[in-house]
């Protein structure tokens, strides 16, 4: 399996760009890389921002529900189920990232030894400055099979989470429904979308998904807009086909990364790997800036259909390359290669542990919503029929939703 950074045989030395031969020696003094610190410590503050922001969201929500006398509480097994994963998701990701930056440094010092590096002095902000740790990080992560057999899967989670943020996530202003006038999507009117998606992108998109779903279970869907009904045209544009071409950059990318041509040609990695990241903000952000009225798909009759074929496009392409890939790790190492790349690498450990509880938590939640019970967050007969008036708490009540009228990964 190759290393990130490694270089074919076939490459003779003259074609090694200058400063992987040649190196600076470090400043006698202390480091006074600001910039490099700067990035670095505001990483970490965007990640605890977001993280607090959304938290405090679902704190005031719980705290409106409960005092509400027209909107009851979810289930608080299913609120501690989903409030459980989302600290077992922030815990094993921050635990093998700190290890990761650990693991980064220590590899950086032995390589600066040559020139003397004090093993007494810790030269955080020279390691800052000559270490690219976004790079660096998804490049031990997707160069080789096995390791690309538990990366892989993240981009199709984090495309799954996208369109549940757009398809029940975003503002009310219709019900999406589909020929047949069945429910297709209650929405809940979300209105920090982009913070959901950003939060998948740094941090994890397993903590990402367990607190969007949270905030599902504590945002009961607001009743339709009267005022929307005079208003109503018929039109086939939409943001259906923004996230249509959202879903067709996060596979094409996933697809393209699974061919060694990119693990050796590191000017074409990175704009291969940013396609996806970008095109996945791309809806969330436009929510953000853009008055709701130019962003809906209200006024859209096949939305619902549109919305179902963009599921079963993320989930069959994801079937497709998770099979592709099974077969070039299986035939490169076995399946005792692949349950290795789980402990090799603290960054691959912290993806691979991010796409478990990807799994445990989708599974999860559609395992809550085909028990129908009594706290699952569903759509009943009020709601379908727009007769529930939101007062006191100025939410619509809460009624079981029917758990096959649910959108899941």
């Amino acid at each position: 399996m190759a290393p990130p950074g490694y270089i074919p045989p076939s490459y003779s030395h003259s074609n090694i760009p200058e400063r992987h031969v040649h190196k600076n020696p470090p400043p006698p003094e202390e480091d006074t890389n600001i910039r490099a610190y700067a990035l670095f410590f505001s990483y970490l503050g965007l990640c605890f921002f977001l993280s607090v922001f959304i938290v405090f969201k679902l704190v005031r929500n719980y705290i409106v529900l409960s005092k509400s006398t027209t909107a009851r509480l979810p289930a608080k097994a299913h609120v501690r189920t989903f409030a459980t994963l989302a600290a077992l998701s922030i815990f094993t990701t921050w635990y093998y990232m700190f290890h990761y930056f650990r693991v980064s440094y220590l590899a950086w010092a032995m390589w600066r030894s040559r020139y003397d590096v004090s093993q007494d002095t810790m030269h955080w902000g020279l390691w800052l400055t000559e270490t690219s740790l976004y790079r660096e990080f998804w490049e031990t992560i997707v160069v080789g099979n096995a390791r690309y057999w538990w990366s892989h899967q993240i981009f199709f989670f984090a495309s799954g989470l996208g369109l549940s943020l757009e398809e029940r996530g975003t503002f009310p202003a219709r019900r999406l429904k589909t020929k047949a006038n069945n429910v297709s999507g209650i929405r809940r009117g979300i209105k920090y979308t982009w913070a959901f998606m950003l939060l998948g992108q740094i941090i994890s998109v397993s903590f990402a998904t367990n607190l969007y779903l949270l905030t599902l279970l504590l945002t009961p869907p607001l009743p339709p807009r009267s005022s929307f009904a005079g208003m109503y045209r018929r039109q086939w544009l939409g943001p259906w086909l923004v996230n249509l071409l959202v879903v067709v950059f996060t596979i094409w990318p996933a697809y393209q990364l699974a061919d060694e041509h990119y693990w050796y040609h590191q000017t074409e990695f990175m704009p291969m790997l940013l396609m996806p990241h970008i095109a996945l903000l791309v809806m969330p952000l436009l929510r953000a800036l853009i008055p709701q009225k130019y962003l809906s798909d209200s006024n859209v009759d096949f939305a619902g259909p549109v919305y179902k074929f963009l599921w079963a496009a993320n989930n069959f392409g994801a079937g497709l390359l998770f099979t592709r890939v099974t077969a070039l790790a299986y035939n490169f190492s076995g399946p005792r290669g692949i349950w290795q790349q789980l402990w090799e690498h603290p960054a691959v450990s912290s993806v691979a542990f991010d796409v478990i509880l990807c799994w445990v938590t989708w599974s999860t939640w559609w395992a809550f919503q085909t028990r129908n019970t009594s706290g699952t967050p569903a759509v009943g007969e009020e709601e379908k029929k727009g007769e529930s008036a939101a007062t006191g708490s100025g939410r619509a009540h809460v009624v079981p939703e029917t758990g096959s009228e649910m959108r899941r990964r």
